[in-house]
């Protein structure tokens, strides 16, 4: 089996942003003419100024961050609501996309200075030669599977008994070819059951259940919140695969480039400081956070009440990484895993 046939959209676009901001870089320079000596020296400088890289004069860092629907931005927003980051002199932007693959592209080409993902879509990032580098986790699966924040879901009815029945139905996933259909596979056969024949299929956290119930799918990879919507919905879950391909495990993260790494470290551990600072305050008020989830994540109160919160935050565990390495390894994402080093800040 192969999974390389589809992460290969988000990798030439990334490929293709990075090209144009090399060929930027290395453009020459020339002052524009002009008959007026003062002319250039009245122009606004800050007309086209971009946030702040670093901090200047005591004001806070402006930063760009993307991070993907659901349990991972509704923490980060969180977090940056509740005032971790700016105790750190940080203000943050937090832009929602789909899917970590999604926001490889908006950091390369330097449309957020960080960025949310797991280690699948930086790891193939970075084995195609894209100079990022995680910098933070962020969400993990539970040690046990019935707590986990992340289910495979099928509808009441459905003749979809148990995990071997997998096999050879449509599965939706967030991004295809990534972290969802990698523990898809790996959790399948944890416990002994085949994949092989497995349609995994393409569509937004929020589009899944709608897909499920038309019967357009057969099951359903989500997340929190879409998993306590969905089991609110009577849907019946069938494997956690997060949890089941090893508890505890890592899959988020946060990376930024190499380039803004190098030039602002200072920057990269504050913000690692006030996501860690974030997620020990969560743990420790579960309930504050729940009754905020339906202002983040537009929810119900019932169903904000149901969610399961994982482990967020703190420095990157490599341990999870290298076993996501070896998992893409087998499943043919890429050959070789790239160096811990060379992925992994610091």
């Amino acid at each position: 089996m192969t999974m390389t046939r589809t992460w290969t959209r988000w990798l030439v676009s990334a490929l293709a942003v990075l090209a144009l901001v090399l060929a930027g870089c290395g453009a020459e320079e020339t002052e524009p003419e002009t008959d007026d000596p003062g002319e250039a020296a009245e122009e606004d400088p800050a007309e086209d100024e971009e946030p702040d890289s670093a901090a200047e004069d005591g004001e806070p860092v402006s930063l760009r961050v993307g991070d993907i629907a659901g349990t991972p931005s509704a923490f980060l927003q969180f977090a940056v609501d509740q005032g971790f980051f700016e105790e750190q002199g940080l203000d943050v932007q937090v832009e929602v996309s789909p899917g970590g693959a999604a926001n490889i592209p908006g950091v390369v080409a330097g449309e957020f200075e960080i960025a949310g993902s797991n280690a699948v879509s930086v790891l193939l990032a970075r084995s195609q030669g894209l100079p990022l580098k995680m910098i933070s986790a962020g969400t993990f699966a539970s040690e046990d599977p019935e707590d986990d924040f992340s289910l495979l879901l099928v509808t009441p009815d459905s003749p979809i008994q148990e995990p071997s029945d997998l096999d050879g139905t449509a599965v939706a996933v967030n991004t295809l070819a990534n972290i969802a259909e990698l523990t898809i596979r790996a959790s399948l056969e944890n416990v002994g059951a085949g994949h092989e024949s497995i349609e995994f299929v393409e569509l937004g956290f929020p589009d899944m259940l709608p897909a499920l119930q038309d019967g357009r799918v057969d099951a359903v990879h989500v997340i929190e919140p879409f998993m306590s919507i969905g089991l609110e919905q009577g849907m019946r879950p069938i494997i956690a695969p997060y949890a089941e391909t090893q508890p505890g495990m890592a899959i988020g993260s946060y990376f930024s480039t190499d380039e803004y790494i190098e030039e602002n470290p200072d920057v990269i551990d504050r913000f690692v400081a006030a996501v860690t600072a974030g997620g020990e305050y969560i743990e420790e008020n579960p309930d504050e956070f729940r009754a905020a989830l339906p202002d983040l994540a537009d929810l119900e109160p019932e169903v904000a009440e149901m969610v399961n919160n994982p482990s967020w935050g703190g420095p990157v565990d490599s341990a999870s990484v290298e076993l996501i390495g070896e998992l893409m390894e087998r499943y043919d994402l890429f050959d070789e895993t790239p160096p811990i080093d060379e992925v992994v800040y610091p």
